[in-house]
């Protein structure tokens, strides 16, 4: 298996995916299949992939590619998210999502900043 790199949209994807698989008791095959699937299953890609966009700064073309989506796609499924955040109780819950994706993120990055930090000095 190869090493999780935050740095690769991919990754970040992947990680946003199974983070919201996670949250919603799905398996994460089902989050990340090319197939529409069951609306839950959707609903929970469209959150992955707004996770991807807003926690992670990543731009719609980036997070469609990481997706293998079009696009509009990912649009389409930040716009669904944005609406729903009008609910009180999915913001918090999406506030929680966001937070943790991009604290593993950070993570992830901070052993890299840290050697090279050290290598410069």
């Amino acid at each position: 298996m190869a090493k999780f790199d935050p740095q690769k949209d991919e990754d970040r994807a992947y990680l946003a995916a199974a983070l919201t698989a996670f949250a919603l008791g799905l398996k994460l095959k089902a989050v990340l299949a090319p197939e529409r699937g069951r609306p839950i299953e959707a609903r929970a890609r469209h959150i992955a992939m707004y996770l991807t966009h807003v926690a992670l700064g990543m731009s719609l073309a980036r997070v469609a590619r990481a997706f293998d989506r079009d696009r509009s796609t990912v649009a389409y499924a930040c716009h669904l998210v944005e609406d729903k955040r009008d609910d009180a109780d999915f913001d918090d819950w999406l506030d929680q999502l966001s937070l943790g994706l991009s604290s593993v993120v950070l993570l992830g990055i901070a052993p890299q900043l840290a050697c090279s930090n050290s290598i410069r000095q």
